[in-house]
């Protein structure tokens, strides 16, 4: 059997865990249900919807290297950039 689709229905489910594990006790059913839910319902964010806002050729880039790229830019335009200190206590 095929790996069961995400919108499958406990009963789906049920049938086809019994299939590979054999039977099982309902308590247990219920519990590697929830356990599915939870598992379906993980989404890993990549910043792939912020990354396409940024320019073509800085898509790629990381956040540091985009601020070194922004100052290396700011210097050659002649601007005189001063890091502030880590702490900055106001």
């Amino acid at each position: 059997m095929a790996v069961l689709p995400p919108d499958a229905t406990f009963d789906d489910f049920v049938s086809y865990t019994e299939s590979l594990r054999g039977p099982l006790e309902p308590v247990a059913l219920e519990e590697l249900w929830e356990w599915r839910q939870k598992l379906l319902g993980i989404r890993i964010d990549t910043g792939r919807g912020f990354r396409t806002q940024l320019p073509a050729d800085e898509q790629h880039l990381t956040r540091e290297q985009r601020g070194r790229k922004a100052e290396a830019e700011a210097k050659a335009g002649g601007r005189n950039i001063e890091r502030l200190p880590d702490k900055a206590y106001f």
